[in-house]
């Protein structure tokens, strides 16, 4: 077994604290909780530096550059977790495909975000899954707070390299987009 799949599973088996980085791709760490994984994805469950339950995440596990565990301020955030009874979001998500996660997400929060950071590190996607297949996935997409500008948008499958849903602000979005707060 590769040492990188044995530290994966001892983090899940320990629910470890950790971060994850994806340098090159994102400025800033994953920092949570490794729910699930294997040859494709990581899935996470995350935290905020405070210690409430901030969604989950799903990128491509050959993304990964690096992991960090242990130390005071992921020991921090551990303390503030359980002072908290914070409980992660962690439904059961199918990481065969970018296709069987994406309609994993939708199926438990009722929309996803998708991002494309290869192309943009900083433009997120926040929408109903409308149809999807190999190639593509057509999203009627929810504006910002201020915005608030329902359209749809169609994105290449193959530009998708992470998937979030049931962050605060993406909770938030969703409300104002649809009036219903996401499943639990």
């Amino acid at each position: 077994m590769k040492l990188s799949t044995r530290t994966l599973q001892s983090l899940k088996d320990d629910a470890a604290i950790v971060d994850v980085y994806r340098d090159g791709l994102a400025d800033e760490s994953a920092l949570g909780l490794i729910t699930d994984y294997n040859d494709l994805f990581v899935y996470m469950s995350l935290f905020d530096e405070n210690g409430r339950a901030n969604g989950v995440a799903v990128f491509w596990r050959d993304d990964v550059s690096r992991i960090r565990w242990g130390g005071n301020q992921r020991d921090a955030v551990a303390s503030l977790i359980r002072a908290r009874g914070a409980r992660p979001s962690a439904p059961k998500l199918q990481l065969d495909s970018i296709e069987s996660v994406l309609r994993s997400v939708r199926a438990a929060f009722g929309y996803v975000n998708v991002l494309t950071e290869r192309l943009a590190h900083d433009i997120t996607y926040i929408g109903e899954i409308e149809e999807l297949d190999g190639e593509s996935l057509l999203l009627f997409a929810y504006g910002t707070h201020i915005s608030r500008d329902r359209n749809r948008l169609l994105l290449r499958i193959d530009d998708i390299i992470r998937v979030d849903a049931d962050a605060a602000y993406e909770r938030s979005v969703h409300f104002l987009a649809t009036g219903e707060m996401p499943k639990d």
